[in-house]
């Protein structure tokens, strides 16, 4: 580290001396041709002052303290992603640029959302902010880069994880968290790019083990932490499966506000009910259709509508499935 300042004022001094020897080798040269101006001289001169130039700006930009402004922009757009995901899971909102029922929807109430019911996009926003902090740190650009890099390699390793999750589990897609994804590679891409010639106390054995280190750990980590909840989260996600399977083939819950058995029917879908086609029956309830119900000839609450057959009474989530044709498992 202490070679680069010698380096730098090195080639500064052999550009300004370069400079001199130029003009006077430039100067002999016209004296001999009695001062005729030669174009070739003057683009030669430039040449070789621009190159030296580059040169000089390359060494300042590797051995600067700041880094590339692109890992800042990205560090702010993943923070920005990170938050309103987050307050989309806790308000249960609908995402602007998603339809209703989409798989912003389906990822976001999948048990894959959250980490010891902690929302990921939380731990996103915890490594967005950690790499924009972390850009302001006065270190030496070797150090900074250093940690940059861990921070976004941590993060690239779990976007990758939850994009796993979210294509072959869960079976959905959701343009924010493929946003966001998109941003931490940008960011690791960025830094892998500008790696520094060298960096402090690590040879490249070492900094290689500490990146696996790290894959290991977040990959291991992130499965070990979210398999107590997988089980809970398949018959989650197998309800929603349900619940939309029976709306897209027409059926219809009739039942009234009051009702503790429609109660309990709609507490065995959970929070994926409101996939299901309800008819409100009591003309005091809301959005009530009573004159559908009349037409239907509903006596009792709750009755299920499938396939043009009518079923009264609370039915469990198997018995649905099965009249239904959901042929999905738990």
């Amino acid at each position: 580290m202490h070679g680069h300042p010698a380096a730098r004022g090195t080639s500064s001094s052999f550009a300004q001396h370069g400079t001199q020897a130029y003009y006077g080798e430039r100067s002999n040269v016209g004296e001999k041709r009695g001062f005729i101006p030669n174009i070739a001289f003057e683009i030669e001169f430039v040449s070789i002052t621009t190159v030296r130039q580059l040169i000089l700006l390359e060494m300042e930009m590797k051995n600067r303290k700041t880094p590339p402004l692109i890992i800042l922009i990205l560090s702010a757009l993943g923070m920005v992603l990170s938050v309103y995901l987050t307050y989309l899971y806790y308000t249960k909102a609908r995402a602007t640029l998603c339809a209703v029922d989409s798989g912003c929807d389906t990822v976001r109430e999948s048990p894959y959302s959250a980490i010891l019911g902690i929302p990921v996009a939380v731990f996103g926003v915890i490594g967005y902010l950690s790499i924009f902090i972390s850009s302001f740190i006065s270190v030496s650009y070797r150090a900074k880069w250093l940690l940059l890099y861990f921070f976004s390699l941590a993060g690239f390793v779990f976007s990758a994880y939850l994009t796993y999750i979210e294509l072959f589990v869960i079976k959905a897609f959701c343009p924010y968290c493929v946003a966001s994804a998109f941003t931490i590679t940008g960011i690791l891409i960025t830094l892998i790019l500008r790696k520094p010639d060298s960096l402090p106390g690590t040879s490249f054995t070492r900094f290689a083990i500490l990146s696996g280190v790290i894959v290991a750990v977040v990959l291991l980590g992130s499965v070990f932490l979210q398999s107590n909840g997988l089980s809970a989260g398949s018959k989650d996600i197998w309800q929603v499966g349900l619940a939309k399977h029976l709306t897209e083939v027409g059926a219809t819950m009739y039942g009234v506000y009051w009702c503790p058995h429609c109660l309990e029917q709609k507490e065995l879908f959970g929070e994926a009910f409101k996939y299901i086609n309800y008819v409100e029956c009591d003309p005091m309830g809301r959005k009530a259709n009573p004159a559908l119900c009349n037409e239907k000839g509903i006596k009792g609450y709750p009755t299920w509508e499938i396939k043009g057959n009518f079923y009264p009474g609370v039915r469990s989530l198997e018995e649905l499935s099965n009249i239904s044709g959901y042929k999905e498992t738990k």
